[in-house]
């Protein structure tokens, strides 16, 4: 027997994976992409250290990951972070993979709670009390976005997802698509996602209906 799994997929992902592996008559099982133990804040950049360091006097001990766009934000916000007397290893892949093997290691050993990172860090993380995951600007898309947070509260507890977004995100990302042969699909998820942060909704719903899935209430009561 051939099983084939998958994380959060859209329904034209959904459609590829079978086409692709030409499976006859296939059983398809769609688990709900809800998380309803996660509660998600979105929030304009203003002064994104000052806002970090508030968030995380909120969580004083518990584990978290941070989030950022560029290696160069992870290394300056991990050593600000790390002089105001937040403990934390940064992770990017332009360490040495020492160096990225130690900082994993502290943090799945809960030497370190707190991780500053680009998307590199977490998969195959399976540290369950994550506490809250912040990202220090927007996600390149819902996937992406619901991916990196889906790493909080996979013990069942209640766990936050902080995103504090600029204008210049969208910028940025656009910047760094230019040049990619699917530029067109990466736009569109992007303009999505900037929607995501810019309109009052409901993020659970959002996160529901985006993956083709229906949410039985009209808000969760719980987000920003």
């Amino acid at each position: 027997r051939i099983h084939a799994f998958t994380a959060t997929a859209t329904r034209e992902v959904q459609k590829d994976i079978l086409s692709q592996l030409t499976l006859e008559d296939p059983f398809i099982n769609i688990a709900s992409v809800d998380r309803p133990n996660l509660v998600y804040r979105v929030m304009l950049r203003t002064n994104v250290l000052s806002q970090i360091t508030e968030t995380l006097k909120k969580h004083s001990g518990e584990a978290g990951i941070i989030y950022c766009l560029r290696r160069k934000d992870v290394d300056d916000l991990s050593k600000q972070l790390n002089g105001l007397g937040f403990k934390n290893c940064p992770y990017h892949a332009g360490l040495s993979d020492e160096e990225r093997h130690a900082a994993q290691e502290q943090f799945m050993g809960e030497d370190v709670n707190i991780i500053v990172a680009t998307v590199a860090f977490g998969m195959g993380v399976d540290r369950s009390n994550i506490r809250f995951v912040i990202h220090a600007a927007m996600p390149r898309s819902i996937e992406h976005y619901h991916q990196e947070t889906g790493r909080a509260g996979r013990d069942g507890l209640p766990s936050y997802c902080y995103m504090f977004y600029g204008g210049g995100d969208y910028g940025t990302w656009d910047y760094l698509t230019k040049e990619s042969s699917n530029r067109e699909v990466l736009m569109r998820k992007l303009g999505v996602m900037y929607n995501f942060c810019a309109q009052p909704q409901c993020r659970h719903k959002v996160f529901v209906g985006y993956f083709g899935q229906k949410y039985e209430s009209a808000s969760c009561q719980a987000c920003d």
